[in-house]
C-alpha cells in the first residue's frame, strides 16, 4: 500500500511527464526491471502554469522495489518551497517512508512508542 501527500510542481504537464519517461527508462537501464511502471500521475492545473500532482496505483499488493527512485524523482519536479510525504506498507506490515522537498529525500522514523516513550521489541 502506498500513501501520498500531493504536491506542487511548476513544469507544465508535457515537461512533467516527459522527465517521468525519462525517469523510468534510466530506472530500466540502470537496475534492468520496470518497477516504476506500477505508478500513475494524476496531474490537476491549479493555477497558471502550477500544477498538482498525486500518484495513482491500482496495484494494493505491488512490490515497491523502486520507492527510492520514485522518491527521488519527485525531489527533481517539487515546486521549491512544497513538500510530500511518501508512505510505504509492506505485506509483512513494515512501514517505512520519505520525507521529500526540491532535491532532498529524508528517510521518515517510525517508532514504536507507548505513553511518548519508545519501547523495545
Amino acid at each position: 500500500m502506498i500513501r501520498h501527500k500531493e504536491f506542487k510542481t511548476a513544469l507544465g504537464e508535457e515537461e512533467f511527464r516527459k522527465r517521468w519517461e525519462e525517469a523510468r527508462r534510466v530506472r530500466e537501464k540502470e537496475e534492468d526491471d520496470d518497477w516504476l511502471d506500477i505508478y500513475e500521475w494524476v496531474l490537476d492545473r491549479i493555477e497558471g502554469n502550477k500544477m498538482r500532482a498525486t500518484i495513482k496505483m491500482d496495484d494494493w499488493y505491488a512490490k515497491h522495489y523502486a520507492d527510492e527512485s520514485l522518491a527521488d524523482f519527485i525531489s527533481q519536479v517539487i515546486e521549491e518551497g512544497d513538500h510530500s510525504i511518501l508512505e510505504f506498507c509492506g505485506e509483512d506490515g513494515g512501514t517505512w517512508g520519505y520525507y521529500i522537498t526540491r532535491e532532498t529525500v529524508k528517510e521518515i522514523e517510525y517508532v514504536k512508542m507507548v505513553d511518548g516513550q519508545p519501547i523495545d521489541l
